[in-house]
């Protein structure tokens, strides 16, 4: 976790912003943010529903910008957001089964759900 520390660090150097991806191998930030989604009563939400193609693909993006869980947060350069992107798949006419997926990100970006869900 260190490298991406690092990483994050020389990004905010060269006067960029980042968004970076936390895994479950990351497990006391994967954590933290976890618990910062469950028990946090300031959290943005914006859902996006789409059908194409046979397909109804449902999009929920959560930003929470007021930590309480995330004690680490001093080693992360600027961090401003965490984010929650839930996704679930449904095929129509198909005995396919419901895809979904749960990614969280950690970001330096101070912005809305909306403009993270297009991100």
């Amino acid at each position: 976790m260190e490298c991406q520390q690092e990483i994050a660090s020389k990004i905010i150097e060269q006067q960029a912003e980042y968004i970076l991806a936390v895994k479950e191998n990351q497990k006391q930030l994967y954590q933290d943010i976890q618990d910062e989604f469950k028990f946090s009563k300031n959290v943005e939400v914006v859902v996006d529903d789409e059908l194409d193609h046979g397909r109804i693909e449902a999009r929920k993006c959560s930003v929470i910008t007021d930590f309480k869980f995330i004690d680490n947060s001093t080693k992360w350069e600027k961090l401003t957001s965490i984010i929650r992107m839930e996704s679930t798949r449904e095929f129509k006419n198909s005995n396919k089964p419901i895809e979904t997926a749960t990614r969280y990100y950690i970001s330096s970006l101070n912005d809305t759900a909306q403009t993270f869900q297009k991100t």
